[in-house]
Parts: structure tokens; C-alpha cells; sequence
């Protein structure tokens, strides 16, 4: 080869590495893009029920809705000042919930029978494969219908029920199934839990998340508003600081209003938590 051939073809390598590197920038960029708009945010809301449209009169950075009751997602996508938003899908992987599609199709068959609260729903036998299969095809279906990710609630049914195998290792596995599956349909799929922060200290169930959400952080851990005993409050903050630590969102729901709700959120920002204020009905 001469040197003039070697040289024209050394360039066009150089220019096609060159191509194909600026190619791979976006789309390293689009695959971390919804993660990283939880993990970045500044504001969330939370509904599941009633006139869903109000998420759209917010310019919250993320929306947790129900997609049994929401529909697709895109619509909820926009905010108020024209930026775009993460939307979550929330389902509830620890409870069996009466009115779900998924009761005509067998799924009453891993309910305990216990209730954990709400008149209805039923702690679920969250360690049976077909429990599983039937979870995971929920979050699948969420987001092929544009859902951002999943906020996965009633994590913390293994504290009430015991699985066989050992409660807190079945918890863990399943969260990674779930994980799995949400990041498998789509790979920037963000994974956000709702409560259970003891399990925080695992590591493996932290490496398959992107965030975690605490209800009740400051008052009303019995459902009643009363402030929360400063060892409850202090033990949780520990264990949600060191998930915010690891790189994870940390986001606060309370059930206030008033001068209460803004002396809590200001506390929650404090630690670098992502606080919000609902109904407790969620509507």
C-alpha cells in the first residue's frame, strides 16, 4: 500500500470514529433522560383518583397517577410553563386491590385475606411466581402506554406478612424482578418505591432502584397529623439520607396543610428531599 493510499484511508477512519462518537452522545444521553429527570427533580405531585387534568395545571417535575385510572400518559406529560415532565405509573405490588382487571384473571388467588388499612385491598402473597408474572405485566403495559416508570407501592406488605424463605430476601428479589422487567421494556425506565426504607440497607434492593418515596415522614404516621416521635422521624431521615447519598431521589409526601405543611416541606428540602402535600384519599 502506498503512503498516500494508507494515509487517505487513515483519514476516513478518523473521520467515520468521528461520526459514529458525535451519533452515540445523544443516545447515551436519551438513555439515563427519565432517570435522571426523577433523580433531578425539584417538585412532584401525587393522584390517583378524581380529576386527573389537575396535573397539568402544575409544573411539577414528576406526576405519580394511576394508569387504571389515568389512561396514557402522554397527556400529562406538558407542564403548565410548557416544559415537559417524568410521569409514573403507580401500582401496587404488595396489595391485592378489589376492581383491578387483573381480578377476573385469577388474581384473587394470591390474596391473603388481610387488610393492611384500606377497605378492599389485601396484602398479596407477593412471593408466588404467578403474583409476580401478573405485577409484572402491569408495569410492561404502563409503559408501552408512555408511563416514564414506575412508582411501586405497598412494598412494605413483607413487615405484616411473612414469606417463606425469609420476608425481607423475597421483598428484595421481587423489586428486582419488577426492576427488570420496567428497565427491559424500556432502559431509562425510572424505578421508584414508596415506604419500607429499612430495606435501604441492602444493597442489591438500592442497586435496583432510582428513588424511593416516604409517606408521613413528620406527622401522621397513625393517620391522624400528630407529629411523628423525633426517633421515628430521626431513624428515617438517617436511612433516606444515605439513599440520597448513593445517587437515589429521595421524594416526601405528607397529608397537611396550612403553615404545617410548609414548615415540613421546609425541613424535607433541607435534607435534599423532594417534598409534596396531598389529600390522603389521593384526589
Amino acid at each position: 500500500m502506498s503512503n498516500f493510499e494508507f494515509g487517505r484511508r487513515a483519514a476516513a477512519c478518523a473521520v467515520l470514529a468521528v461520526v459514529s462518537s458525535a451519533a452515540l452522545v445523544p443516545f447515551a444521553n436519551s438513555a439515563r433522560a427519565d432517570i435522571d429527570t426523577v433523580k433531578h427533580a425539584k417538585s412532584w405531585t401525587y393522584q390517583l383518583q378524581g380529576d386527573t387534568s389537575r396535573v397539568n395545571r402544575t409544573d411539577a417535575d414528576v406526576a405519580v397517577i394511576d394508569p387504571d385510572h389515568a389512561g396514557s400518559a402522554q397527556k400529562y406529560k406538558a407542564k403548565r410553563n410548557g416544559g415537559k415532565r417524568a410521569v409514573l405509573a403507580y401500582i401496587s405490588i404488595g396489595e391485592v386491590e378489589e376492581g383491578r382487571a387483573y381480578m377476573k384473571k385469577g388474581g384473587r388467588k394470591y390474596s391473603t385475606g388481610r387488610t393492611q388499612g384500606w377497605a378492599g385491598n389485601y396484602a398479596a402473597k407477593y412471593w408466588e411466581a404467578g403474583w409476580k408474572s401478573l405485577v409484572k405485566e402491569r408495569v410492561r403495559e404502563a409503559i408501552r402506554k408512555g408511563y416514564d416508570g414506575v412508582y411501586l407501592d405497598r412494598v412494605d406488605t413483607y413487615e405484616n406478612v411473612k414469606a417463606p424463605g425469609g420476608s425481607k430476601q423475597e421483598m428484595v428479589r421481587f423489586v428486582e424482578e419488577v426492576s427488570r422487567a420496567a428497565k427491559g421494556e424500556k432502559g431509562d425506565a425510572a424505578v421508584v418505591v414508596q415506604n419500607a426504607e429499612e430495606l435501604l440497607s441492602n444493597d442489591r434492593y438500592v442497586a435496583a432502584i432510582d428513588g424511593v418515596a416516604k409517606e408521613d415522614l413528620y406527622h401522621g404516621i397513625r393517620h391522624d397529623k400528630r407529629r411523628n416521635s423525633s426517633g421515628d422521624i430521626n431513624a428515617s431521615e438517617r436511612q433516606l439520607s444515605r439513599a440520597k447519598a448513593k445517587g437515589k431521589a429521595v421524594m416526601v409526601v405528607e397529608y397537611l396543610d396550612g403553615a404545617q405543611a410548609e414548615s415540613v416541606k421546609a425541613r424535607a428540602r433541607s435534607k435534599g428531599f423532594v417534598a409534596t402535600t396531598a389529600r390522603r384519599q389521593l384526589d
